[in-house]
């Protein structure tokens, strides 16, 4: 199965708020281990801009060259990706422009979002998260 990793999993797993949390976050790890992992391009934007202002621009690289260096994939936004994504945009106004293109992906890879996002859901995307 492949599955998206949203920039909310990727903050969550890079600052667990306690023990319990980064617990839960190393067993579904262990748990998808199997899966192909995805990162969508728009999601190494907002990675790097959200925790850049807390762990400094180079380490939120850093972390995210440790994702690709495992064997996650990075998902470029190709033309395909683009015009589905305009599509969704003009279906759904209120959502997110990334949420849009990562809903995109996730439409074109058949794939699960691991997300706490609603917007995902309102995209009628399976979603997933380490709870």
């Amino acid at each position: 199965m492949a599955l998206i990793l949203d920039t909310r999993f990727l903050i969550a797993h890079s600052f667990p708020k306690s023990r319990e949390e980064r617990e839960k976050i190393r067993n579904f790890l262990l748990k998808i281990s199997k899966d192909s992992l995805i990162i969508p391009s728009v999601v190494v934007i907002e990675f790097i801009k959200i925790t850049g202002l807390t762990i400094g621009l180079e380490t939120a690289k850093i972390r995210l060259r440790l994702w690709i260096g495992s064997g996650v994939e990075v998902a470029p936004i190709d033309k395909d990706t683009a015009f589905l994504a305009g599509e969704i945009a003009f279906q759904h106004k209120g959502i997110p422009i990334a949420d849009v293109i990562i809903g995109a992906l996730a439409k074109r890879f058949k794939a699960t979002v691991v997300t706490d996002d609603p917007h995902f859901t309102i995209l009628n995307l399976k979603t997933l998260w380490y709870n």
